[in-house]
């Protein structure tokens, strides 16, 4: 899919079949994340892929705007180291990139929650020095 028909046609997904990803397309969903661009090369993200059923119905609760996660076949969790003064915003460029990627791979998505969540740091042993996103 050429770059501008994923961004032309793309949507936000909450809903989903119990079809597994398969595991090229979640390395590339990944792997485009990591090469996002960032403000000084500072890259302070961290990324977390949760295929576990029981750990997605837990984000699911956790996450007050995505109770869908507790049906997607994986979530990624973002981490953003808070002491980056551009870690908001390089961390949103590289969350679109999975999104676009995802997109162009035939799988749908959407992104939930926004920042400060102790309860999915706790789920997914992220330490306090990184702000959970999702």
């Amino acid at each position: 899919m050429e770059v501008f028909e994923a961004v032309r046609t793309v949507l936000a997904v909450r809903e989903y079949t119990d079809k597994p990803i398969p595991a090229d397309a979640v390395r590339r969903i990944a792997e485009a994340a990591h090469l996002t661009a960032s403000s000084r090369n500072g890259q302070p993200w961290h990324f977390v892929v949760v295929e576990d059923k029981e750990t997605l119905q837990r984000l699911g609760k956790a996450v007050a705007t995505g109770p869908f996660i507790a049906w997607a076949p994986l979530a990624i969790a973002v981490g953003v180291d808070r002491e980056s003064p551009y870690g908001v915003s390089d961390a949103s460029r590289a969350i679109q990139s999975m999104v676009l990627t995802a997109w162009a791979d035939g799988v749908g998505s959407n992104w939930a929650g926004f920042a400060n969540m102790p309860a999915v740091n706790e789920m997914l042993g992220i330490p306090e020095l990184i702000q959970s996103w999702r």
